[in-house]
């Protein structure tokens, strides 16, 4: 005669059945979580990668190296006409680096640069380091180089290396350039419109 099963033991056996049904389903959500996971990081990785080398548009010049050299500026003089900023392209080419200063719409003068990156890409913009009050860069290598305060960025996106944290969070401000003509053009808009931003 089979033993009598106890309802403290019934209702053991009856939880182990019902958790059994559900670990399948933990399983399964436990995998889908960790593949969507694995996903969204694929995803955001391509995506950085890809704005690290877009960062400042399509190369436009040809590639070069700065390894071993330090470059600073050379100053020029661009022309304002018609809302526009021009500058010829090849003095920035030839000199790989350049500086001008523009007057905003409140008086103050706004220090500016130009220059291309090692993969040929063209940067350009203002070049104030508010923290330490900087109006000018270097070239060093592949770095860009904070004249006062020594703050180093990666000279293809502007991304913080080393020096000062409050620095290095106010990198140069980019303001979408282009060439045409053999002109390089900003907006002078931009100019007119930029403010410290401390």
């Amino acid at each position: 005669m089979p033993k009598k099963i106890s309802k403290k033991v019934s209702k053991k056996i009856k939880k182990l059945k019902e958790q059994k049904k559900r670990d399948p389903l933990i399983w399964i959500g436990g995998m889908s979580l960790i593949l969507l996971l694995a996903i969204f990081i694929g995803v955001s990785t391509i995506s950085q990668d890809k704005k690290g080398k877009d960062f400042f548009g399509s190369p436009i010049a040809s590639a070069r190296t700065y390894i071993g050299e330090v470059i600073s500026a050379a100053d020029v003089e661009p022309v304002i006409e018609n809302g526009q900023i021009k500058i010829p392209f090849e003095e920035i080419d030839k000199n790989n680096m350049v500086h001008y200063e523009i007057e905003n719409n409140e008086g103050e003068l706004v220090p500016m640069m130009a220059y291309i990156t090692p993969s040929g890409r063209l940067f350009a913009g203002s070049t104030f380091c508010e923290p330490c009050l900087s109006r000018k860069y270097d070239i060093a290598g592949e770095t860009l180089v904070c004249d006062v305060c020594g703050t180093t960025y990666d000279i293809e996106n502007h991304k913080f290396i080393e020096g000062s944290p409050s620095c290095g969070a106010l990198p140069p401000i980019y303001m979408n350039p282009r060439v045409e003509d053999g002109m390089m053009i900003l907006e002078h808009e931009k100019v007119l419109n930029w403010r410290r931003r401390i």
